[in-house]
C-alpha cells in the first residue's frame, strides 16, 4: 500500500508540467491553432524563471519574468502562424529549435556554463503540508506535501472549463476552430481570438516550466522539458481536446513516469526504464487511434 500511495503521490509532482502545458494547449487546439511551440515556450518558461530566481531570490518576481518571456515566444508563434499564415508544424518547430538555441547561448555567454546551471543562490519552491489532509486515509498522503503548482493545476482545469463552456470568449474561441470562415461572416475577430490562445497557452506553458525547474529540479538543464511538450499535444489528442479528458490522459503519463523512477533503483537497465513513459504513450495512442476508427465505423461513417 506505501507502494502505491509513493507512485500515485509521485505522479501528481511529474504529471503537473504536462498537465499545466496540455492546459494551456487545449486553447489554442479549440481555436485551430496547433500550438508545437508549447515545448519552446515551457523551455523558455524554466529558464526565465531559473535565472530571476538565481539573480534576485525572489519567486514571485520569477513566475512573472518566466510567464513574460513565454508569451513573447507565443507572439513569435501568433505573428508567423495566424499573422502571416505560415505552417504551424514548421513554425513551432523552429520556435522550439530558437528555444534551445537561446538557452544553450545565454548559458555559455552570461553564466559560462554548459549543460546544466545549478547553483546555491537558485530558490526552489517548496511542497505545502496542509494538516486536514493528514487525518484523510489514502487520499491524505497522496494529495498532503505536494508542491504549489500541483494544486494550482487542479484550480486551472476548472477555471479552464468555466472559460471554454460558460463563457462568450469560450464560445468565440471553440467556433473559431470549428467553422472559422461562420465566425467571420457576423463580424467577430478570429485574428484576435486565436492570438488570445496562444498567449494563454504561453502563460500556462510558463507555470509549467517553473513547475518542473524550481519545484522538481531546483536548477536548469539544457532541453530539460525532454519532450514534454509533445507529450502535451499526446494528451491533449487522446483526451479530443477536453480539459477533463486532457487532464486525466497527462495524468496517466506522468503515471509512466512516476513508474519509471521507481524501477529506476532496481536490476533493470537504465536504457529500457527511461523508455517506459514513451512506450505507454505510444500504446495510448494507437488504442485510442484505433477505437476512434472502430467509433467512426460503428456510426456508419466510411473512413477516408
Amino acid at each position: 500500500m506505501d507502494t502505491l500511495i509513493n507512485i500515485l503521490h509521485g505522479t501528481l509532482r511529474m504529471a503537473t508540467p504536462i498537465v499545466l502545458v496540455a492546459l494551456g494547449g487545449v486553447f489554442t487546439h479549440r481555436a485551430g491553432v496547433l500550438n508545437i511551440a508549447l515545448e519552446g515556450m515551457m523551455l523558455m518558461g524554466a529558464f526565465a524563471g531559473v535565472i530571476t530566481s538565481y539573480l534576485t531570490g525572489n519567486i514571485g518576481l520569477a513566475i512573472v519574468i518566466a510567464i513574460a518571456i513565454s508569451i513573447i515566444f507565443a507572439l513569435i508563434m501568433s505573428f508567423f502562424a495566424i499573422t502571416l499564415k505560415s505552417n504551424h508544424i514548421v513554425t513551432g518547430l523552429a520556435i522550439n529549435i530558437l528555444a534551445l538555441g537561446i538557452t544553450s547561448f545565454i548559458l555559455q555567454v552570461a553564466f559560462n556554463r554548459r549543460g546544466v546551471f545549478s547553483d546555491s543562490a537558485i530558490v526552489g519552491i517548496k511542497p505545502i503540508n496542509i494538516p486536514i489532509l493528514e487525518s484523510i486515509p489514502f487520499i491524505g498522503p497522496i494529495l498532503n506535501n505536494q508542491t504549489p503548482m500541483v494544486y494550482v493545476s487542479f484550480i486551472l482545469l476548472i477555471a479552464v472549463i468555466v472559460v471554454l463552456y460558460k463563457t462568450k470568449y469560450g464560445v468565440y474561441l471553440r467556433t473559431v476552430g470549428e467553422n472559422i470562415e461562420a465566425v467571420k461572416s457576423v463580424g467577430i475577430r478570429t485574428t484576435l481570438i486565436q492570438y488570445s490562445a496562444v498567449i494563454l497557452s504561453g502563460v500556462f506553458c510558463a507555470l509549467a516550466g517553473v513547475s518542473l525547474a524550481l519545484e522538481n529540479l531546483t536548477m536548469f538543464v539544457e532541453n530539460m522539458t525532454n519532450g514534454r511538450g509533445f507529450i502535451a499535444l499526446a494528451a491533449i489528442f487522446c483526451g479530443r481536446g477536453t480539459p477533463i479528458g486532457t487532464f486525466i490522459f497527462a495524468e496517466l503519463f506522468g503515471l509512466a513516469d512516476a513508474v519509471q523512477m521507481r524501477l529506476q533503483g532496481l536490476n533493470i537497465p537504465g536504457a529500457f526504464v527511461q523508455m517506459i513513459p514513451f512506450l505507454f504513450i505510444i500504446v495510448v495512442l494507437t488504442a485510442v487511434g484505433v477505437y476512434k476508427k472502430k467509433n467512426i465505423v460503428y456510426r456508419g461513417y466510411k473512413d477516408e
